[in-house]
């Protein structure tokens, strides 16, 4: 699940992203003359089509990232050195053998879903308020006097220090609000209320939702208020232009109706967010007027299409749809299932697994880790390899020693970073001082022989065999490997549960199982970093 959120919140941070160099992008395309080839009803909607996608694309992403077949990413070649992929560190380091740990729980809260809960809160509360304006708006505009009806358009007569503005309620009907200043001027009241109606003939008031939904979820964005701004006021731009070319409104006229309006009403009055009008007319909506208006749907469709070319591919990128993406749960199944050959170490593919791969596939300090792992294990590969095999026990252990050490023969007083959670060991199985005399190793003040890798290695090969003869399962047997019998019985006398899957995702067990597993993935497929 948490996998999940991340990926959720990692889509919506790209999204904010793509709305601000979209938004930038269109700008600096119509300062560069494309203003002047199009119309405002033509900009109005690339403005549209450009917000959508910055809002839309890295969810696309997201999705087609999981419907993406493997096969033209992945091939099924087995390697047990070669490169390597990433992982993220996972606290401290293992305890093994006889001394029991407490269990480790995951107490500290994920940041990707406090990140994502702060988002939703703050975006509902901001949703919440402006929904409740319109609901005060509508009890208000249910007391106002009705001047006609335009088919389910009722005109009212709102307040004269207020513009015009224009409203829709889903399953209440639709608003045209006119000033009551307007009533001296029949031609001022005949061009106010078409410029109202022309609102919602271009559905600008239904698409006002869809700005209410986009300016809720981006509330903390400045660039998303920016466009959405932007937006309301290309709006505008364009009913005044759909006024004067298509229903044949003098410009003359009604550009004495723009001035007087802006006269009539000095100061900004305070409408929900998206609803339709604005109380300031510009000398720039006036000056529009007159301006010829180019009609070429050509170069609408060319903007919108540049503007998707950039965006598409940094959505792409950012969500790691191309190659280097994330691996699917699918895609892991089957990267094990295709690799696996008899007598190899058993890999259950879960939620944790499938999140400890991506940390080693996708991070820079996990990918780093993991390729020393594997560079380091060339030089102890054979050795190790050869006495897991004189025991009858799968050579794919080697990845606990990448977890522990990165196959790096380290003393106790080492800081280099370890995968593996718990307390500290030696040498590259990282054996802690107990567990190496119970299986032989001397460790002393001059001496450690948790340092010498072949016999370091052989007390290894005995462990693993007793752990897996105890508990007949290997899962457990690296749990204890990890976190000593004496939890893990413990666990199990408590639960009854055996599944590894079940007591990791309960906290019961910590996720060094999930994180030795991934090891052995990476082992089978080192070329998921090429």
């Amino acid at each position: 699940m948490s996998a999940f959120v991340r990926d959720v919140l990692a889509a919506y941070l790209t999204s904010a992203v793509l709305v601000a160099v979209g938004f930038g992008l269109l700008r600096a395309a119509l300062a560069m003359g494309m203003e002047r080839r199009l119309d405002a009803r033509q900009t109005l909607r690339v403005g549209r089509v450009t917000l959508g996608l910055a809002v839309v694309l890295p969810f696309a992403a997201l999705a087609a990232r999981e419907w993406m077949p493997s096969a033209p990413l992945f091939t099924f070649e087995r390697s047990l050195v070669r490169y390597a992929a990433p992982l993220t560190p996972v606290e401290a380091r293992p305890v093994r053998g006889g001394v029991p740990e407490a269990p480790s729980s995951d107490t500290g809260l994920p940041w990707a879903s406090l990140g994502l809960g702060l988002v939703g809160v703050g975006a509902v509360a901001f949703l919440a308020w402006e929904l409740r304006r319109y609901a005060r708006l509508r009890r208000k505009l249910e007391a106002l006097p009705v001047l006609r009806r335009v088919g389910r358009v009722r005109v009212v007569l709102g307040d004269a220090a207020e513009g015009a503005f224009s409203v829709w309620f889903p399953g209440g009907g639709a608003w045209a609000v006119v000033p009551s200043g307007v009533l001296e001027d029949a031609e001022a009241l005949r061009l106010t209320v078409r410029h109202e109606l022309q609102h919602h003939r271009q559905r600008d008031t239904v698409l006002a939702y869809a700005r209410l939904g986009f300016d809720s979820a981006f509330f903390w964005n400045p660039f998303a208020r920016a466009f959405s701004r932007w937006l309301a006021e290309r709006q505008e731009f364009a009913c005044d232009e759909a006024l004067v070319t298509v229903r044949r409104v003098s410009a003359e006229s009604y550009a004495r109706c723009l001035l007087q309006a802006s006269l009539r009403v000095p100061v900004a009055f305070s409408l929900p967010a998206g609803v339709t009008g604005m109380s300031h007319p510009t000398v720039r909506r006036i000056h529009m007027l007159f301006q010829p208006r180019p009609r070429s749907s050509v170069r609408t469709l060319g903007l919108s299409l540049s503007l998707a070319l950039v965006l598409a591919p940094l959505a792409l990128w950012a969500q790691g749809a191309v190659k280097g993406r994330a691996v699917s749960l699918t895609e892991a199944r089957t990267l094990a299932d295709a690799g696996r050959k008899e007598g190899d170490l058993p890999v259950v593919v879960d939620a944790a697994v499938v999140e400890q791969l991506n940390k080693f596939v996708t991070t820079p300090k996990g990918r780093d880790f993991m390729r020393k792992a594997l560079a380091n294990l060339k030089t102890h590969r054979e050795a190790m390899t050869g006495t897991l095999r004189s025991r009858s026990l799968p050579e794919e252990l080697v990845a606990v020693a990448m977890v522990e050490s990165a196959v790096s023969n380290l003393p106790e007083t080492s800081r280099e970073p370890s995968m593996a959670p718990g307390q500290r060991g030696a040498g590259v199985w990282m054996f802690i001082p107990e567990t190496a005399r119970r299986y032989g190793l001397k460790v002393e003040a001059g001496r450690d022989e948790r340092l010498d890798v072949a016999k370091e290695t052989e007390a290894a090969a005995a462990l693993f065999q007793a752990l897996h003869a105890r508990y007949g399962d290997w899962r457990l047997a690296l749990a204890a490997y990890n976190q000593g019998e004496g939890v893990v019985d413990r666990v199990l006398a408590e639960t009854g549960v055996r599944d590894v899957s079940e007591l990791v995702r309960t906290g019961k067990l910590n996720g060094y199982t999930a994180t030795v597993q991934a090891g052995v993935l990476l082992l089978r497929n080192p070329h998921l970093l090429d």
